[in-house]
């Protein structure tokens, strides 16, 4: 009788013992695993902005120095192929030509080079090299010293992000290249300020713009 009282605790310390690990497996098996969504944000991006430009030089006439300020947009797009170089294109169009705050109106295409470094998580700097056309709109005597051209383009800016990183980190995922999500080059909109000698040319006048507008990266 002992013998059988002692055999049937055995069987129920086992029997409970395999219960409960069998629960704790299935309990661990039907846990849920939630997946961290990987962010493939687009190479390409888009900008606009507002131009100040400045023509000046000489028509090779006595007394022949001039200089003409005039205000426009330019909007620009570009593919980054890594946190180090991208390719842009841009385009420039200046409208007052009269007036107190006004110069020749100017009309500007180009395609860059852009080679670029994230100083910061916030913050990307870049240069401009590649070509670019450039005509002058304006009437009368102002084409006497410039009509249009082409050749080397250059410049430089600065660009600053403005999106929320720690929403774009925390909540949804991580980024699927190890550049994006620096400087700007993660999705959403950044702020940008740049110069460009839109030709260099010595046989033509001086030819800047700054332009300060918003990107957007897809």
């Amino acid at each position: 009788m002992r013998k059988l009282i002692l055999v049937s605790l055995m069987s129920l310390v086992t029997l409970s013992t395999s219960i409960y690990a069998g629960g704790k497996g299935v309990a661990e098996a039907t846990t849920a695993v939630v997946p961290i969504e990987t962010i493939d944000p687009s190479p390409w991006y888009l900008g606009a902005g507002i131009v100040w430009a400045k023509l000046s030089g000489c028509n090779l006439q006595p007394g022949c120095e001039y200089e003409d300020v005039t205000y426009g947009a330019m909007v620009r797009g570009g593919y980054d192929y890594n946190q180090y170089v991208g390719i842009e294109a841009r385009y420039i169009r200046t409208f007052l030509d009269e007036g107190p705050f006004g110069g020749a109106p100017l009309a500007h295409i180009g395609i860059f080079l852009k080679p670029q470094y994230p100083v910061s998580e916030r913050v990307n700097v870049y240069g401009l090299l590649g070509y670019g056309y450039t005509e002058n709109l304006g009437n009368g005597a102002r084409l006497d010293y410039f009509d249009s051209g082409s050749g080397f383009s250059a410049g430089a800016g600065i660009e600053y992000d403005l999106s929320d990183r720690e929403y774009d980190r925390e909540d949804n995922g991580i980024y699927d290249r190890d550049f994006d999500g620096y400087a700007d080059q993660g999705r959403g909109w950044s702020l940008f300020l740049d110069y460009q000698r839109l030709l260099i040319d010595s046989d033509i006048p001086d030819l800047d713009a700054i332009s300060l507008g918003l990107r957007y990266d897809f």
